[in-house]
């Protein structure tokens, strides 16, 4: 097998695995911004229990930085669940000084060619393009929890953990939609639409020649800024498809012919979206058609811009509803993303 394949089974499985530190920021009290280490070994992420209960953390300030600190922590463990799948397509750009709306001219390219020197003659000097101009917004995305005065008088400090971990996996699954929606959610023209292919005599073998056609259109529709191909090296597909997926991009022998892998492709990703109940309102990010799939040439046309990734720190206590405090994070965020592009659309058999 000559590709990655990126699914939320596949990388859970890779960080159990995995030896990590990290660190990880938050507000404390006072305003100053603090880190908390964040531990994974083999697999195993380090929380750690409150030596005292919540009612009386947050009476002091060195209380309250615990509580926020083990927040931050089993925040972590919930955005463990929910692992981010797009980062093999997009390029990342972190800057605390982007301003809220931030002009984009895409770099193209620099162009250079080699021509004969003839005497006496001037050397042709080589040049740089970028693309138009476009404004990209720096969104802020907010979520936070309240506990109330009767968590600190029946001593529930299980549902504090619980809503932090339901906030972390909130989080990683926000991202995963903000930059893989704008390519499944396209309205795509003709020449980046590829139909499903009716030729071969088994499913598998329409499914391989689909991939294989949406290869070829991609390579004959120009880019108008560099003048090159599409080459994508991404497929992105629902994870009902993945086994049939899997087996089409083999080696093969139909009809006593032997066909050789397609190696094009080194990565799939598996992405079915996400949905979650708050209050009483259902909030869905849709993820893949499971009769379609996507052909992504990653990178040049696809930037996350983050000013700020999710900080999280401690709120104060209303008493008029009996709040005895608050969590709230926040993270500031642009998504440049140009599908025409850099995808080619598949219609799966």
């Amino acid at each position: 097998m000559a590709y990655q394949v990126i699914s939320l089974e596949t990388l859970r499985a890779e960080r159990r695995r995995q030896t990590v530190e990290e660190q990880v920021p938050y507000i404390a009290p006072g305003g100053r911004l603090e880190h908390v280490t964040k531990r994974i070994v083999h697999g195993e992420m380090e929380v750690y229990d409150l030596e005292r209960p919540v009612g009386e953390m947050i009476t002091t300030a060195s209380g309250l930085t615990q509580l926020v600190q083990k927040v931050v922590l089993d925040l972590e463990l919930g955005r463990e669940q929910v692992p981010l799948l797009y980062t093999p397509i997009y390029r990342r750009r972190e800057n605390r000084n982007f301003p809220q709306h931030i002009e984009i001219r895409p770099f193209v390219g620099a162009r250079v060619v080699f021509l004969e020197h003839l005497e006496g003659e001037e050397v042709k000097f080589g040049d740089m393009k970028v693309g138009p101009a476009a404004t990209v917004p720096i969104v802020t995305y907010a979520a936070g929890f309240e506990w109330t005065e009767d968590v600190v008088e029946y001593s529930q400090d299980w549902s504090v953990a619980e809503l932090s971990r339901a906030m972390g996996e909130a989080y990683n699954a926000l991202l995963n939609h903000l930059h893989l929606g704008p390519i499944v959610s396209y309205n795509y023209p003709a020449k980046n639409k590829t139909a499903a292919s009716t030729e071969g005599n088994t499913y598998l073998e329409k499914l391989r020649n689909t991939i294989i056609q949406g290869l070829k259109d991609a390579s004959q529709d120009k880019d108008a800024d560099t003048g090159s191909p599409r080459r994508p090296t991404v497929l992105l597909a629902h994870s009902s498809r993945q086994w049939d997926i899997e087996q089409a991009l083999q080696r093969q022998q139909i009809g006593g012919t032997i066909y050789p892998q397609i190696s094009q492709i080194n990565t799939l990703i598996f992405y079915d979206g996400y949905s979650v109940t708050v209050g009483e309102k259902t909030y869905a990010y849709p993820g893949v058609d499971p009769g379609k799939a996507y052909l992504i040439d990653p990178s040049r046309y696809f930037v996350e811009l983050v000013k700020h990734d999710l900080i999280v720190d401690a709120g104060q206590a209303d008493v008029k509803r009996l709040i005895q405090g608050a969590i709230v994070g926040r993270a500031r965020r642009g998504v440049v993303c140009s599908p025409e592009k850099a995808v080619q659309e598949l219609a799966l058999p």
